[in-house]
C-alpha cells in the first residue's frame, strides 16, 4: 500500500457481468487506473438487483481480486445504477433580481438553487442529482452567463434526475452484505460521457449509448450541459436469445463467444461461408455465417430504432453536431457502428474511455465493457477519494521438502519391547504403524474419483504395494517389522520406509 496515493473505487454492476475499477490520483490531476476487475453477476435482471446475495457473492469475488491486484483493503466505493427506473425531469422556477438596479449576482443563482433545492419527487422516487440547463431574463433572452446581466427576474430550467426507492435500497443492501459503504451512487448514464466526449463535443451536441447487456442508456448532451437521459430494457442478451432461438443445438455457454467471434450487425457487410461450432470436440451442425448475421442484426436494429425514438422525442434529432458515440459491451459487436448510422443517419464511432486517465493506462481501459466504470472514476475523484484499509496479503501455508526414497534415517535409543505374536479372534483392519519421532513422514493426499487410477493399487514413493495378502499377511509383516527394529543386523541401518 502506497500511503502517498488517494484512492478512489468505483463498482459498476450491470445484468451479466460487475466490474470494480480502483484508480489513484496523478499530480497532473488525471486517474492512473491502478486495476480494472470483471466478475460475471447472476442476479440482476435489466439494472434491477433480483437476488441479493448472489449480487453480494460476485461482488465478494470482485473486491478479493481487485484488493489482490493492488495491496489495498477496499472499505468504500462510488456506484452506479442504470436502469428503467432511472429517469429525468424538468422544472423550471424563477426568483426576483435583489439589487435595485436589477444586476443579476451570484447570490441570485444561490437562491435560484435553494428553491430547486425545495422541489419534492414524486412517490416512491427520490432526486439523485439536479443542475440548471438554461438561464433567462424577464424577456426570454436566454443567458449563458447571467452573473452580470440586467433582468428584474431570473428564470431558469433545472434537470432532475430520479430514481426509484426499490432499486436503490435493493443496491445498497448488496454492498451492506458485502461490508463496502456507498460513498454514493450515480446513474449511469449522467456519468458515462465523462471519460468519453470532450467539452466541444458536449457544446455541439452528442449522444453517448451504453449498450449494456440488459440495458442500453441513452444521455444526450447539448450547450455543454446534460440535457436528457433514458433507459432501454434492452441489450446484449436479447440478441443471446435470439441466436439460442435460431438454433438450439449451440450450447448457451458458446453463444456469447460465437456473437463476439463470428457475429455481425450487418448482413450486407458480412461474408458468405460456414461457421463450424464444436461442443467438447463434438461437431454441431455447421452455421451459415450470413443466416447468424441476419439475426444479430434484427434484434440490433430494434435497440438502434428505440435509441433514436428517444433523441428525435427528446427533441434532438437535429443537435448532434458531434453525432453518437457507442460504448459498453455491446458496442464490441462488429459493424454496429455502421448499422446505427444507417437507422439515424448520424455520424456514429465507437469508444472506450481515454479522457482524464492517465497515458499508462490507456491500455487498461481499452475495453468498452469498462467505460462507465473508468467513467465513475472520474466523478468520483471530483468528490474526493476514498478511504482504504491496509491489504494483508494471505499467505501460503508452509510446505515441506519432498522426503527422498532412500534417506535413511539416525536410530534413536528407545526401549526395545519383547517380540509378541497375536492370534486376532475375527480379521480386523490393523492401523498403520506410527512413523518414529526422528522421521518425519510426508502424508500423500488421497486420491478420489481419478478413473484412470487402479483402486486396487496405490502409488507409495516408487513402488506400488498391492492390497492383498489379506489380515494374516499384514500381520505377519507387522512382526516382521517389530523384530527387526528391536533387534537389527550389525551394520544395517534403520529404514522408515521399509515396504511391508
Amino acid at each position: 500500500m502506497d500511503s502517498r496515493k488517494n484512492y478512489v473505487v468505483a463498482v459498476d454492476i450491470g445484468s451479466s457481468e460487475l466490474v470494480i475499477a480502483v484508480g489513484s490520483l496523478t499530480e497532473g490531476g488525471t486517474i492512473n487506473i491502478e486495476t480494472v476487475v470483471a466478475e460475471p453477476v447472476t442476479g440482476v435482471s435489466a439494472g434491477m438487483v433480483d437476488n441479493s446475495q448472489t449480487v453480494a457473492e460476485a461482488l465478494h469475488r470482485a473486491r478479493a481480486r481487485a484488493q489482490e491486484e493492488v495491496g489495498v483493503a477496499i472499505t468504500d466505493a462510488y456506484v452506479s445504477i442504470s436502469g428503467r427506473f432511472v429517469r429525468c425531469a424538468r422544472y423550471t422556477d424563477h426568483v426576483f433580481v435583489e439589487d435595485s438596479e436589477n444586476r443579476i449576482s451570484k447570490h441570485d443563482l444561490l437562491a435560484l438553487r435553494e428553491r430547486m433545492r425545495n422541489v419534492k419527487a414524486a412517490d416512491g422516487e427520490v432526486i439523485m442529482d439536479f443542475f440548471p440547463l438554461c438561464y433567462k431574463s424577464d424577456i426570454g433572452t436566454e443567458l449563458k452567463n447571467p452573473v452580470g446581466c440586467y433582468s428584474k427576474q431570473l428564470s431558469s430550467t433545472y434537470n432532475f434526475i430520479l430514481c426509484e426507492h426499490v432499486a436503490k435500497d435493493r443496491l445498497r443492501r448488496v454492498f451492506l452484505d458485502a461490508g463496502i459503504k456507498i460513498r454514493d451512487i450515480y446513474a449511469g448514464a449522467a456519468v458515462i460521457a465523462d471519460s468519453l466526449v470532450t467539452a466541444d463535443e458536449k457544446e455541439d451536441g452528442v449522444a453517448i449509448v451504453d449498450i449494456g447487456s440488459g440495458v442500453t442508456d441513452v444521455a444526450i448532451y447539448r450547450g455543454g450541459v446534460l440535457c436528457y437521459i433514458a433507459s432501454i430494457p434492452m441489450g446484449g442478451s436479447a440478441l443471446n436469445t435470439d441466436i439460442l432461438g435460431y438454433d438450439k443445438n449451440i450450447p448457451s455457454r458458446m453463444v456469447e463467444n460465437l456473437k463476439k467471434q463470428c457475429g455481425s450487425a450487418v448482413v450486407k457487410l458480412t461474408p458468405d461461408d460456414m461457421i463450424q461450432v464444436r461442443n467438447r470436440g463434438r461437431a454441431i451442425k455447421p452455421i451459415p455465417r450470413l443466416n447468424l448475421a441476419a439475426v444479430i442484426e434484427a434484434r440490433m436494429t430494434d435497440i438502434a430504432e428505440y435509441v433514436w425514438n428517444e433523441v428525435r422525442d427528446a427533441g434532438y434529432a437535429k443537435k448532434l453536431g458531434a453525432g453518437i458515440v457507442l460504448t459498453g459491451g455491446g458496442s464490441n459487436l462488429k459493424n454496429v457502428a455502421e448499422l446505427f448510422n444507417i437507422v439515424t443517419e448520424q455520424e456514429v464511432r465507437v469508444a472506450c474511455a481515454e479522457i482524464g486517465i492517465s497515458t499508462e493506462s490507456l491500455e487498461k481501459a481499452a475495453s468498452p465493457s469498462y467505460t462507465l466504470a473508468i467513467s465513475m472514476l472520474l466523478r468520483g475523484a471530483t468528490a474526493g477519494p476514498c478511504p482504504v484499509g491496509v491489504y494483508i496479503r494471505k499467505t501460503d501455508e508452509p510446505k515441506a521438502e519432498p522426503v527422498e526414497p532412500q534417506r535413511v534415517a539416525e536410530p534413536q535409543p528407545a526401549p526395545q519391547p519383547a517380540p509378541q505374536v497375536v492370534t486376532p479372534p475375527t480379521p480386523q483392519p490393523e492401523p498403520e504403524p506410527q512413523p518414529q519421532a526422528a522421521a518425519p513422514v510426508i502424508e500423500q493426499n488421497p486420491i478420489k474419483g481419478d478413473d484412470n487410477i487402479d483402486g486396487d493399487d496405490i502409488e507409495d514413493g516408487d513402488e506400488d504395494i498391492k492390497r492383498g495378502g489379506g489380515w494374516l499377511k499384514r500381520l505377519g509383516g507387522k512382526i516382521k517389522r517389530t523384530l527387526t527394529e528391536a533387534f537389527p543386523e550389525p551394520g544395517e541401518d534403520v529404514d522408515g520406509d521399509d515396504e511391508y
